[in-house]
This record gives structure tokens, sequence and C-alpha cells, in this order.
């Protein structure tokens, strides 16, 4: 039994019959049968690999950005944009790896508290170093990664000091 033909709105007619004459000698393909159930919807409930994954935190760029699954909604955009203002700064050039992560645990360990705070971490960029890499750098930012109370860090912008320098996100947690 053939269907009735309507023409679509603002077809002409002989749009319809080039269309038909288009398509006469195609076929209908075979389809599977419908599900006889519905799509089952993901569990909203949190998975221990998702929990892990909040606590572990998400890194780019080589490890030069970074946040956790659970930062606030915008925080880490408004972060990189350099929307929070720097509560307070260290500057690790010319210092050796340990005493960096030293002077870096305890000025992190001083400026935080139980609100969101930025803080600049200036490392610089390894340039004038006989590597071209700081080796300052990537243990600073190792060792962001590794504290709890750190929720994000990002490239400063170049008003203070663009990629030699972070902006960090910490806030500690309530136990």
């Amino acid at each position: 039994m053939a269907k009735k033909s309507r023409p679509g709105p603002g077809l002409s007619p002989e749009d319809t019959e080039l269309f038909r004459a288009a398509v006469s000698k195609v076929n209908r393909l075979d389809h599977e049968p419908r599900a006889l159930q519905p799509r089952q919807k993901r569990p909203k409930n949190r998975s221990p690999q998702t929990d892990q994954r909040a606590a572990q935190g998400i890194s780019g760029e080589e490890g030069e950005l970074f946040y956790r699954a659970n930062l606030p909604a915008g925080a880490f955009k408004e972060l990189r944009q350099g929307y929070f203002r720097p509560s307070a700064t260290i500057d690790l050039h010319g210092q050796t790896v340990a005493q960096a992560e030293s002077a870096l645990l305890d000025f992190i360990q001083i400026h935080t508290d139980f609100n969101l705070k930025c803080l600049l971490v200036i490392t610089g960029k390894g340039s004038h170093s006989p590597e071209g890499y700081s080796p300052v750098r990537f243990a600073a930012l190792d060792l962001l990664q590794k504290q709890p109370w750190i929720h994000a860090y990002c490239w400063a912008c170049p008003k203070d000091g663009g990629t030699g320098a972070f902006y960090v996100l910490t806030r500690k947690g309530r136990s």
C-alpha cells in the first residue's frame, strides 16, 4: 500500500517529482528490532575511581596546569584569567631544589586557611640555566600536586610573571 504524497512546505510539484525520481531506486535497509528494555541511566553515585581522580587532580600542558575535579565551577577559569589577586608571593629564583621545596612548603602552610586563596609562586623558566630548563620549577610543580590543600595552579598573567610564575589556589579542608 503506497503512502499518499504530501508536498512539504514550500516545495513545488516539480521539486517533489524530482525528489521522487531520485529516490525511486533506493531500497529500505534491514534494521534490528527495537530494544524492549529502555536504556539504563548511569548511577549518579560517585565511583571510587572518580573520588581517586578528584583527589589526584587533572593535569595539562606538561604538568604546568593543574586542578582537582572537585574545584568549584568556574574557579579554574577565573584563576587562569587572573581574577584572583595573589595574597602572597614567593620567589624561588637562585635556590637549589631542596631549598625551594622547603621554602615552598613553609610558604604554603603559612598562607593557607579555610578560604580559597591565591598565591603567586615565581619559579622562572630556567632559560638562563645551563640545562635550559628549571629543575626548581618542575620540583615545585610536582610538590604542589601532591599537597591536598592545593586545588589548582596555572601560569600567571604577564603582569605577574607570565609563564615563569604560577597562580596557586589553596584551601584547607575541614576535618
